[in-house]
């Protein structure tokens, strides 16, 4: 059967023309929106997993750290940031793990979180992103190790079921972080502390306070150009130093070119006037040195208070001086017109001194050792007037001179030692005076250790001291 060409078709009728006109724009058409129709079920494709996912998540979390890299002792900051998606994660529950290597310093979290012991419960009135911030320190003996900080956070159910009907909460979330602990870098420098002390916590006025400095080095490395400087009130006096400072304007200043690790002590002695017309004197301590890089590096302490204690007030015309001059001029008068010999005893065998008077700071008197009672002599009135000698002459002469420690006349000495609170004053010591004087002070230091609160709060009653007669005893030995 012989096939017509198209264009015979054509000329038969117009409705095999239509049909074939038709076929070609269906044709073309859908090749032309084939991709399109494609690209359509991709789009809807990759939608539905996200969709699924949403409903599968309900929070986003992560973990973040102030430094992925730190040494032994070093602060750490770790940031837990948390943001619920759903309506339902209102109520979340963020458990950190164990810091294995890390030393639990601090943390911060919203006004709107619960903190136990490592948990946070939070429940948010809005579905706002928070922060959930914890301080840290690098533990010791970590280096080398690469320490995590995990921290779980899951959504809780109020009603008791989760989404998908299990009871409890929903599949928690886990977010970490970790550092890297490297050995410690070791920078010698070095660090200067100075401390103020004195013995006492009262000050007599007349009696010189010897304070201690202290000038330590706690750095790794030798401190130079240090400057200590001691501030003291104007009415207190600079006595002396066991290092020559230079005093000006009441103030003690010591330069060292150098100060190496460890510690120096410096000591210094200072004294009221009698007439000083304070209750209190604070003496202040101060210390600059290089920082290694051209800076000056200044420390301080807390001053250092003593109380001053009340002075009795002599009437206008007091007996003091006369009774002063009038004992000076018995010791005098005795040494020229009695032969050599003691003052007022015989010899006194197997004994350090003629006599041994135990004074307190006061004036008065707490033990007396003579081998025959005194005749026709109190010794309460003899001790009395060798403690009036003694400050008499302290009083008159300037404090740079010391305490009084002899008196010489011709046939016999009167020894002065003097401790903080207490002095002894013997009469003619036999021997050397200098060892006599070496040993006496080392036994009035145990005796004034041993009733240091008892002397420094004094009542008048020598009754209530330990150790009264054992000092005596060997003082006298």
């Amino acid at each position: 059967m012989p096939y017509l060409p198209v264009r015979c078709a054509r000329s038969a009728g117009g409705e095999q023309r239509m049909m074939l006109n038709l076929d070609r724009a269906l044709n073309r058409r859908i090749r032309m929106c084939l991709p399109l129709v494609l690209v359509l079920g991709f789009v809807l494709l990759a939608w539905i997993p996200l969709a699924a996912g949403d409903a599968e998540h309900r929070v986003n979390a992560s973990m973040y750290v102030s430094r992925t890299e730190a040494s032994p002792g070093d602060n750490v900051t770790f940031w837990i940031w948390v943001d619920p998606l759903k309506e339902n994660a209102r109520k979340l529950v963020v458990t950190e793990s164990t810091l294995d290597g890390f030393i639990v310093v601090s943390s911060v979290a919203p006004d709107s979180c619960l903190e136990k012991t490592g948990t946070w419960v939070c429940v948010q009135d809005d579905l706002r992103p928070f922060t959930i911030e914890v301080h840290v320190v690098v533990d010791t003996g970590t280096a080398g190790r690469n320490l995590i900080n995990q921290a779980r956070i899951e959504v809780w159910n109020s009603h008791g079921d989760n989404e998908d009907g299990e009871h409890g909460s929903s599949s928690p979330i886990s977010v970490s972080a970790g550092v890297r602990i490297v050995p410690a870098s070791v920078v010698e420098e070095p660090e200067i502390e100075v401390q103020l002390s004195a013995p006492e916590s009262a000050i007599v006025p007349g009696n010189p306070v010897t304070y201690r400095v202290s000038v330590t080095n706690r750095g790794t490395a030798v401190a130079h150009h240090v400057s200590v400087v001691v501030s003291m009130p104007e009415t207190m006096v600079f006595v002396s130093s066991s290092l020559q400072p230079v005093w000006q304007d009441g103030r003690l200043s010591w330069t060292l070119e150098s100060l190496p690790v460890g510690s120096m002590v410096l000591l210094f002695n200072a004294t009221l006037p009698p007439s000083n017309g304070v209750d209190q004197v604070d003496v202040g301590l101060a210390a600059t040195y290089g920082d290694g890089e051209g800076g000056k590096i200044r420390v301080e302490t807390s001053p250092s208070s003593l109380l001053v204690l009340p002075v009795p007030s002599s009437p206008l015309f007091s007996p003091l001086p006369l009774g002063i001059i009038v004992a000076v001029f018995a010791f005098v008068a005795r040494s020229l017109f009695v032969p050599e010999g003691p003052i007022a005893l015989p010899f006194w065998k197997g004994t350090g001194a003629d006599e041994i008077f135990l004074l307190h700071r006061s004036g008065v008197l707490l033990r007396h050792a003579s081998p025959i009672p005194t005749r026709d002599t109190d010794s309460d009135i003899v001790g009395g007037m060798l403690a009036a000698v003694r400050m008499f002459v302290e009083d008159s002469m300037h404090p740079s001179a010391g305490p009084l420690q002899e008196i010489r006349f011709r046939g016999g000495s009167i020894i002065f030692v003097n401790g903080v609170n207490a002095t002894l004053a013997a009469v003619n010591v036999r021997g050397s005076r200098v060892r006599f004087a070496h040993r006496a002070i080392g036994f009035l230091r145990e005796f004034e250790s041993l009733n240091g609160s008892a002397l420094t709060k004094f009542d008048g009653e020598a009754g209530t001291l330990n150790g009264v007669d054992a000092l005596l005893n060997r003082v006298a030995a």
